[in-house]
C-alpha cells in the first residue's frame, strides 16, 4: 500500500488597487501599468503586496453535525513603482530593504515626518504628560504654600 498523495488546490487570487496611493493614480486593466496626470506620457510597473486572507465558516449538515470550511484568497494590493530620481512631486513608491533575504517593503518615495512614526507619537504623549505633571506641581506648591503661611 502506498503513500495518500494530497493535491495542493487552486487559491484564488484578487488584484486591489492599493487605498494607500494618491486617488488620482489610473490603473490601466489592459496594459496593466498606472499612469498619473501629472506625469504624461509615462506608465509605471505595479508593485504588489502579496496576503492571504482565511475565511472560515460554519455550517450544519442535513443530520447536524457542524463543519467548518476555511476558504483562503490571495489578495494582491498593487502600488505603482517609481523610481525616486523620476519621482519629483514624491507620490510613488519603491522596493525598501528588509531583515530578510525573502521579503521586502513597499516604500513611498515621500518623506515620513518624525511626528508621524511611532516614536514620535509616543514622544508627543509623553510632552503632554509632562505638562500635566508640571501644572499639577504648580497647583500643589500654591496650595502647599498658601498653608504653610496661614
Amino acid at each position: 500500500m502506498g503513500k495518500k498523495r494530497q493535491s495542493k488546490k487552486h487559491v484564488s487570487s484578487e488584484k486591489i488597487v492599493s487605498n494607500n496611493i494618491d486617488k488620482n493614480w489610473i490603473y490601466d486593466n489592459e496594459t496593466q501599468k498606472f499612469s498619473h496626470p501629472v506625469y504624461p506620457n509615462k506608465s509605471f510597473q505595479p508593485l504588489c503586496k502579496n496576503r492571504i486572507i482565511e475565511d472560515k465558516r460554519t455550517f450544519k449538515d442535513k443530520y447536524g453535525k457542524k463543519h467548518t470550511k476555511i476558504n483562503k484568497k490571495m489578495v494582491s494590493e498593487m502600488f505603482p513603482c517609481v523610481s525616486p530620481e523620476e519621482d519629483n512631486r514624491n507620490m510613488g513608491f519603491t522596493i525598501g530593504t528588509s531583515h530578510s533575504a525573502y521579503t521586502f517593503e513597499i516604500v513611498p518615495n515621500k518623506m515620513q515626518s518624525f511626528w508621524d512614526t511611532r516614536r514620535g507619537k509616543r514622544y508627543i504623549s509623553y510632552i503632554a504628560y509632562r505638562k500635566r505633571r508640571d501644572a499639577n506641581r504648580k497647583s500643589w506648591v500654591e496650595e502647599t504654600s498658601v498653608e504653610v503661611t496661614n
